[in-house]
């Protein structure tokens, strides 16, 4: 898809179903299950970034494939969104709840290099969720910020949950990563077939 557009994005209740219902089901479960284990607070910063990295999978992959249609933009803008939001549960637990609103304990636990980097990964996402939605204009440095963001926080969600993290989050880490390399292949082998076609009919 193309990384910005100039037309507000047109929703339909069939669009809008899918991302809601998989966000709503997911994150309750996420939120209820640790009810049983003995710090609940750790259990749902766990589980709430499953569900993150399960949610970001599709707005990836819509992002990379091949295409600019309604369906593609609404599907991409949607997970992108609720994808976001599970997130910020997941940061609300892990900051009051694992580090007890405390910058130091905060600092301590992620180490100074991460801690940063955590602060530009959510402040970049807020901000292209934030333009996504209210900024509809096709400009140069929107494409590079979204291009790039899109790198820059897939790249990140595939270090963290294939190599960084370890358990049930390396399944889903996988999954995320073949999603996204197989959709890539897709944009990549069709753009090449309208290489392929243009140098035809020039050819003639």
């Amino acid at each position: 898809m193309k990384p910005a557009h100039s037309t507000p994005y047109h929703l339909t209740l069939a669009d809008f179903t899918i991302p809601f219902v998989s966000f709503g089901v997911l994150l309750g479960v996420a939120l209820m299950a640790p009810e049983t284990q003995m710090d609940p607070g750790m259990y749902r910063t766990i589980y709430t970034i499953w569900v993150t990295a399960v949610l970001v999978t599709p707005a990836l992959c819509a992002f990379a494939l091949p295409g600019d249609s309604d369906r593609i933009r609404n599907t991409w803008l949607l997970f992108w969104t609720f994808s976001f939001i599970a997130y910020l549960v997941h940061a609300g637990y892990a900051v009051f709840s694992v580090y007890h609103g405390s910058l130091q304990e905060f600092l301590t636990g992620q180490g100074t290099f991460a801690a940063i980097n955590n602060v530009i990964f959510t402040l970049w996402w807020a901000l292209d969720v934030g333009l996504a939605w209210f900024y509809h204009a096709d400009r140069r440095w929107l494409r590079i910020e979204r291009v790039a963001g899109h790198i820059y926080i897939g790249l990140t969600f595939i270090a963290s949950t294939v190599f960084l993290k370890h358990g049930f989050i390396n399944v889903i880490g996988i999954i995320l990563t073949a999603s996204v390399v197989i959709c890539l292949c897709m944009r990549f082998d069709a753009k090449r077939s309208i290489q392929a076609k243009g140098s035809a009919v020039n050819a003639r």
